[in-house]
């Protein structure tokens, strides 16, 4: 395709030169990046919600509790009933 005279066919021949290891990663492990990207969407969404945070450590926090799904209803309930 190198050899071709056509430019869009010389551009897909350096794609695939390029990104050769990740296409062969994917027919040999039948694995995308997918996973990653959703995870990059959640931590994505918590700094959007937040509009900034004062330290990088409540952020740490923030996006562990949002990746961890908590359920903290139990917590809610139990601090009710003390009060």
């Amino acid at each position: 395709m190198m050899h071709s005279a056509v430019a869009e066919m010389k551009s897909v021949a350096r794609t695939f030169r390029k990104e050769r290891e990740g296409i062969l990663n994917w027919w040999r492990r039948d694995s995308t990046n997918s996973f990653l990207e959703g995870l990059n969407s959640v931590v994505q969404s918590a700094r959007s919600a937040a509009r900034g945070f004062r330290s990088i450590a409540y952020f740490r926090t923030m996006i562990l509790l949002r990746l961890g799904r908590l359920d903290f209803t139990a917590q809610k309930k139990l601090a009710y009933a003390t009060h």
